[in-house]
């Protein structure tokens, strides 16, 4: 079993609000997400200096930030990363358009800062791959089947902040 980050237990995931009107701007949106990433650290108890994962119209938006004076707050990657406090910034195009329900309000995900360090992958037996192979005669084919059990799951409490919006 692999537990999904975002879905886990609050006792491993900081499940942390990035506050925003409905009718913000890309600007606004990108303000409040910068704003909320830096503020959640205060409970991030992770080891070393996480990385965010993301969508790329995040990172989009964060670099499009401009100041009062027109000119662009975040200039490179390099600044963001400095700004959010984290050691990289992974865009992942599978994060894009991701909801949870919990009773009746949906969250919508805007990323994940979590140290991969913190999360623990294994398999039963040492890794064992167990392979299958069988003639089906309906189809006159030989079929193949490898197979293999793998877990994973957050081993330090507080160890990931999941920042995302309610809709």
């Amino acid at each position: 079993n692999i537990r999904p980050i975002w879905t886990d237990a609050d006792l491993y995931t900081i499940k942390y609000p990035v506050e925003f009107e409905a009718s913000a701007t890309a600007d606004q949106k990108a303000k409040a997400f910068i704003r909320a990433a830096v503020k959640s650290r205060k409970e991030y108890k992770g080891s070393g200096n996480p990385v965010l994962y993301t969508t790329e119209d995040v990172v989009t938006d964060c670099l499009l930030l401009e100041d009062s004076m027109g000119r662009v707050i975040y200039d490179t990657i390099d600044k963001l990363k400095t700004a959010l406090r984290v050691s990289d910034i992974v865009t992942v195009p599978v994060m894009e358009n991701l909801s949870r329900t919990v009773e009746s309000d949906t969250y919508n995900l805007m990323g994940i800062i979590v140290n991969p360090a913190d999360y623990n992958v294994g398999a039963d037996k040492g890794g064992a791959v167990n392979m299958f192979d069988d003639f089906d005669i309906d189809y006159n084919q030989q079929k193949y089947l490898i197979e293999t059990r793998c877990s994973g799951a957050l081993i330090k409490p507080y160890s990931a902040i999941a920042l995302e919006h309610k809709a």
